[in-house]
């Protein structure tokens, strides 16, 4: 407003000329005021609002392709003000507005090589740690930065469900679960709700939450950050994890396919459970080889691809046979896991026809 405003009382006083009347001078306070509406109309477009978009843009951005960018800028304002010295040697006007603009280029040029290759230069970082790591002498404390920092952000559905605190137990995660401030607001609505389904969710989230942190087993942290400008708690999610670089531990199948369009590492629990099922499961039907008698009455041991034993009633007149029998019990024993099972209607006719 002030820079518009001295702007139009400077052209009013260059109209006038050197002797302005009364008529010229009501001209440049007209026009002084002018310039001062008329910045102070634009002022917001010309400084608060590209400044808000750039912080909004700023938030969607990870913290690595920042550090990369700023660096390449650096290096590249580095060799542009190495070169304003024998650039200020050309004659006039390229000496004052050359090393300017080379300036310029040269850093643009700087954080567009680091930002385009940054994948590279990531995997030269870790290959040197992992040099310098192994290159220290031996009983060298390694230094605080060396020590893994996974982080895993949890959402909502992975909480209530409940197995985050068996897994946790297990150590197989190495790391530290972040729980984020707005995934706390959504268990206290869902406890808060007066559906008797969603309030026992949210209840027991947040009881989870409560035995978790007493547990040093795994640490959890819980971060006071939010995203206003986002409203769903999935993009939220989505954006924090590309922001700490860390996966996502989620049972939202939705979730799942939209983080891992955009780049987002997710891990699902339900895929997890997949994973460690059981092969054999109650009433399932086998085809197994029985080779060798079973300990009780006319029992026969056939064994599965694993090695597991699988014990079948009235098959020891079929040793050297393969016959299809059915799961009825499991039974876990410290040495392994032990499968019981019958003979299905193939097996028994076999059964009759070798008697």
């Amino acid at each position: 407003m002030l820079v518009l405003a001295y702007l139009g009382a400077d052209i009013g006083i260059s109209l006038s000329g050197k002797n302005p009347d009364e008529t010229q001078l009501l001209a440049t306070q007209l026009l002084m005021l002018a310039g001062a509406g008329l910045g102070l109309l634009v002022a917001p477009r010309l400084t608060i609002e590209p400044v808000q978009k750039l912080l909004k843009d700023t938030r969607q951005v990870p913290l690595n392709e920042i550090m990369f960018i700023a660096t390449g800028g650096l290096t590249g304002l580095i060799f542009g003000v190495l070169l304003t010295v024998p650039l200020s040697l050309l004659p006039s006007p390229l000496r004052e507005y050359l090393p300017l603009a080379v300036t310029l280029v040269l850093s643009y040029i700087g954080t567009m090589i680091f930002l385009l290759h940054k994948r590279n230069l990531s995997d030269l970082l870790r290959l040197w740690r992992r040099t310098s790591a192994a290159t220290s002498p031996p009983g060298t404390a390694p230094a605080i930065g060396n020590i893994s920092s996974q982080r895993y952000v949890l959402d909502t559905s992975a909480i209530i469900d409940g197995r985050i605190a068996a897994i946790g137990k297990t150590g197989f995660l190495q790391g530290t679960l972040v729980v984020p401030q707005f995934v706390l607001n959504e268990l206290q609505t869902l406890a808060d709700s007066n559906d008797d389904l969603r309030r026992s969710k949210g209840r027991r989230g947040l009881e989870l939450l409560t035995q978790m942190q007493k547990d040093p087993t795994l640490p959890i942290e819980f971060v006071d950050v939010d995203i206003s400008e986002v409203p769903r708690v999935d993009d939220k999610l989505i954006m924090l994890g590309r922001q700490y670089q860390c996966p996502i531990i989620t049972n939202d199948f939705n979730l799942n396919r939209v983080a891992e369009l955009q780049g987002v590492k997710v891990l699902s629990m339900n895929k997890l459970s997949d994973a460690v099922r059981p092969p054999v499961v109650q009433d399932q039907h086998l085809e197994v080889l029985i080779r060798n008698e079973g300990n009780a009455r006319q029992q026969g041991v056939g064994y599965l691809d694993d090695g597991t034993p699988v014990i079948v009633e009235d098959a020891r007149s079929l040793i050297g046979k393969r016959v299809e029998v059915v799961v009825t019990r499991l039974h876990q024993t410290h040495t392994g896991r032990l499968v019981f099972a019958n003979l299905s209607a193939n097996g028994k006719n076999e059964n009759r026809n070798v008697r």
